[in-house]
């Protein structure tokens, strides 16, 4: 062998060595940018996972009970208004009555309502927040004034309290066969 071919076959070996080894980093630059891709997708996906966890469990655990739905009974014999008492689910957060959307689906129609302050009377108090399990608050909801027909007997309606926090109570109003006695309230 000359001396010269074996200088040529080493050079050669040399050029190889270096066209894989440049291949060798792209393919580390391609996977190091596809691992940051893969990262920084994982880490969005378990913010907004976080986020949907914490909405599902304030819509499970911050609910409202219905107690009790009462009328008073006034001329005709017509229940023009409705007085629903309602308080917090076991282990809600504090629920703002003034920021619930009622509605009202009756025999006069259906409609929806937002009450204001004057409506919604939290243990007597003038505030509107129901902050503790103990806590309750009657709603009153102006029937007549809302589908321009008060509930008479053997009437059924329904009233759904959507809060702020997206939570939906809905509750069956009955009405009795017989209405007497102007002035008495009458449990619905």
């Amino acid at each position: 062998m000359r001396e010269s071919d074996s200088n040529d076959a080493r050079s050669d070996r040399g050029q190889v060595g270096i066209g894989t080894l440049i291949i060798f980093v792209a393919m580390v630059l391609v996977a190091a940018i596809a691992a940051a891709v893969l990262l920084s997708v994982a880490g969005s996906l378990q913010t907004q996972a976080e986020a949907t966890g914490a909405e599902s469990t304030a819509q499970v655990s911050d609910s409202l009970d219905v107690y009790t739905a009462v009328g008073t009974i006034e001329d005709d014999n017509e229940i023009p208004t409705l007085e629903i008492t309602v308080g917090p689910g076991a282990g809600s957060s504090a629920i703002d009555l003034e920021e619930a959307t009622i509605n009202y689906v009756g025999p006069g129609g259906q409609t929806y309502l937002v009450l204001d302050d004057e409506d919604i009377t939290v243990d007597g108090d003038d505030g509107t927040v129901l902050e503790s399990g103990s806590d309750r608050a009657t709603l009153s909801i102006d029937v007549e004034d809302a589908v321009d027909r008060p509930l008479e007997a053997d009437d059924d309606a329904s009233v759904t309290i959507m809060t702020g926090q997206g939570v939906q109570t809905t509750t069956a109003i009955t009405v009795p066969s017989t209405l007497e006695n102007e002035g008495s309230s009458v449990r619905l």
